[in-house]
């Protein structure tokens, strides 16, 4: 194989930040840019998770909450030489019928799924414009922003992930500055296998709503991908490393399904 293929997905010499990365698709994202040569940083809120993982690639752990903007400002507008930023961290706990969620557990997902996309693009944006440096921003979003399935919370702010990135995308680059994002479809986490278990609280409450959404609806679609699977969360990771990558050096504001023909269906 000609060298220079190898090198379209090399990141060496580059610093990177993955948010929500102690554990699930945010572990295996960080883990496949360490490979691909990257200096990473693991931000969460699970310091202890984040300890592992970073001892597991070679990088460094920081705590970071999403939602406090302050904080965001702090640690990443200290991380030198950051050229590269994976906006992860993301919860699907606050699911369900309008008519079972509070207000504050609406207010929740906004913030952490798309309020801390903001939170943390702001100063990574700023720091690379100020060095002058041409880096990228890589948002997770979901297939449920474009097809409605767990509840109205957590489908909008993934929806406004979506268009967050398109907007980014245009706003940075005049400064070589690319923005995309990544929309998994069905990915088995640890999350969800903790709430079969009963180690941590459902999506949803006992006995809900009668709901459109999640239930019998969500289980076909899941039963129902064409390629017959769900998806590995290294293939999620195999996205991100490409639009962090030269490879993708001419895409901005795209979103990658990555969901083995979900929304095909």
């Amino acid at each position: 194989m000609d060298a220079s293929i190898g090198e379209l997905l090399s990141l060496e010499g580059r610093t990177a930040l993955v948010t929500g990365a102690a554990t699930g698709i945010g572990e295996g994202i960080a883990t496949m840019l360490a490979q691909a040569g990257a200096a990473v940083t693991i931000a969460d809120i699970d310091d202890e998770g984040a300890a592992r993982v970073a001892e597991a690639i070679g990088g460094q752990a920081v705590h970071l909450d999403v939602t406090d903007s302050e904080m965001c400002a702090e640690v990443i507008g200290g991380i030198d030489g950051l050229d590269l930023l994976v906006n992860n961290a993301g919860t699907y706990h606050e699911a369900g019928s309008i008519l079972d969620q509070p207000v504050d557990s609406w207010q929740r997902s906004i913030d952490i799924n798309l309020a801390g996309l903001f939170n943390c693009s702001k100063p990574a944006a700023t720091s690379m414009v100020e060095a002058g440096r041409a880096g990228t921003i890589v948002n997770i979003a979901s297939v449920d922003g474009t097809l409605p399935c767990l509840g109205t919370s957590y489908d909008s702010a993934k929806a406004g992930a979506i268009q967050f990135t398109r907007s980014l995308a245009l706003d940075l680059a005049p400064h070589s500055i690319r923005v995309n994002s990544v929309s998994p479809g069905h990915v088995p986490v640890p999350t969800l296998a903790k709430m079969r278990t009963g180690e941590i609280e459902p999506l949803w409450p006992q006995d809900p709503s009668t709901s459109g959404l999640m239930g019998p609806m969500m289980k076909q679609r899941s039963s129902n991908i064409p390629l017959g699977r769900s998806a590995e969360v290294r293939e999620i990771a195999q996205a991100v490393l490409y639009l962090s990558s030269e490879a993708s050096s001419y895409v901005i504001g795209q979103n990658l399904n990555i969901d083995g023909g979900w929304l095909l269906v």
